[in-house]
């Protein structure tokens, strides 16, 4: 018998396998892929990975504005991919470092819930009792008609390729598809962004998504808003796509197509005959990541809402200090949301049109990137950060950056947001000059209508 039995090596399983060990717990952890789950192989790590040498193609390019001379800067697209594989490799067998170092027994099987206190290890059939489960299954990409040639991409499937494509079509234009138009776009491939939506990144504001928009378009990427898909034809050179835009027929090609409208829960349809509370969704956990059943835990994707890495890990952190007698639980008021495009996005807290359809009365303080001294160094012009405060109170609501840098920037806001600062209290600490924080400092005093530098 094992205190916890975590099902699933990802985020949320590896990382409340090593803090559950750390609490002094007896752990167990089964993986039928490999460890790391969809961030490290098919996700996060990879994807950053092909985006850091699209990025520095992009400035090499550039190299002039600084001063510099490059020539003969190419791309070799086999490189690319292979320098994503060892640096996935790498952190992989960091993982699995960690479970050894951890003392923590790991299966590389698939696990199957059989009851509350009992799971069976589907390779070799033997069955683990355990005081404490944890589910941690993850999430698989979303795939339906008209999509269903076999040669169709998904999110995951992109990172098996070795050959960079002609034209290349994305389907849904949110996170996962822009990261993709930033990455294919910049190395010289033909993109095209179908998005269902009025405009991409739906759940964000209309500023942010449409200054992106802006970009995207002035480095070649073409996207179509308000567009479902019709029809999907395999040709001699790819696929031939009839798409319904505004009551009118359009036809985009592509030699791939690469679908990328989202991830479903791994909920398996075990955990309802288990007595696990299923929503449309996902498995329904409370704050404290515990299910509807006494001594199961799930955290991560598998849940349904918030399918980001980084939240996975902080729910493995908390189901594992619960199932060690603590009273922790999670807050999600500060989920940041960072998008590695180029530039880079993060926004945290309340958007305007979430405060305008909850009658809250706010102000507004934005600060442009080209009046930024360290953007100036940087040959950087693009973007914008923005403050949201409370109107009365000035509460700093929200905070949204798109600007070089601002997936690393993310964190003074995701503070701000999560403890209640006001804007005068952020402005209490000094910033460093020339840096792109200054940009947060600027917007926070627009919103209290103290406005320094404009």
């Amino acid at each position: 018998m094992v205190d916890v039995f975590i099902i699933g090596g990802g985020p949320g399983g590896y990382v409340a396998a090593i803090k559950a060990s750390q609490l002094g717990l007896s752990v167990a952890l089964a993986e039928e892929a490999d460890m790391g789950g969809t961030c490290t192989n098919w996700g996060c790590i990879p994807t950053k990975t092909m985006l850091a040498s699209s990025k520095l193609l992009t400035r090499m390019r550039e190299a002039r504005k600084f001063g510099l001379t490059a020539e003969g800067v190419g791309v070799d697209f086999g490189a690319i991919m292979a320098r994503k594989d060892q640096v996935v490799m790498r952190l992989r067998k960091g993982i699995e470092y960690l479970m050894k170092k951890n003392k923590i027994q790991l299966y590389r099987s698939r696990a199957t819930l059989k009851d509350p206190t009992h799971v069976c290890i589907d390779a070799t059939g033997e069955v683990v009792q355990a005081k404490n489960v944890i589910i941690a299954t993850g999430s698989s990409p979303i795939k339906f008609p008209p999509f269903t040639d076999p040669g169709i991409w998904t999110s995951d499937d992109v990172f098996h390729n070795r050959e960079q494509p002609k034209e290349l079509v994305v389907i849904g234009g949110g996170v996962i598809g822009v990261e993709m138009a930033t990455f294919f776009s910049a190395i010289g491939t033909k993109v095209t962004i179908v998005e269902l939506m009025p405009h991409i990144l739906p759940i964000e504001d209309e500023d942010v998504a449409l200054a992106l928009t802006a970009t995207l378009n002035k480095r070649g990427v073409a996207i179509i808003p308000g567009a479902t898909t019709q029809s999907v034809t395999p040709t001699e050179d790819g696929y031939t796509l009839t798409l319904d835009v505004n009551s009118s027929t359009q036809e985009v090609h592509g030699d791939h197509v690469l679908l990328s409208i989202g991830r479903r829960s791994n909920a398996g349809p075990e955990l309802e005959a288990a007595g696990i509370s299923l929503s449309r969704k996902g498995i329904v956990v409370d704050d404290h990541m515990r299910t509807s059943v006494p001594g199961v835990y799930a955290v991560g994707d598998v849940k349904g809402d918030y399918m980001l890495a980084y939240v996975a890990e902080k729910e493995g952190v908390v189901a594992a200090e619960n199932i060690a007698g603590h009273d922790a639980h999670m807050v999600y008021s500060a989920v940041a949301s960072v998008v590695f495009t180029d530039p880079e996005i993060s926004v945290v807290g309340k958007r305007e049109y979430e405060l305008k359809a909850e009658g809250i009365p706010y102000r507004v303080g934005t600060f442009p990137v080209s009046v930024s001294a360290k953007a100036r160094t940087m040959e950087e012009s693009i973007g914008f950060a923005k403050v949201l405060a409370h109107a009365e109170t000035h509460e700093i609501l929200g905070i949204a950056l798109y600007c070089a840098e601002a997936t690393d920037l993310v964190m003074e806001s995701v503070l701000a947001v999560q403890f209640g600062m006001t804007a005068e209290k952020l402005l209490q600490a000094i910033h460093p000059h020339p840096t792109m924080t200054e940009m947060i400092m600027e917007a926070a005093e627009g919103s209290i209508g103290t406005p320094l530098q404009l």
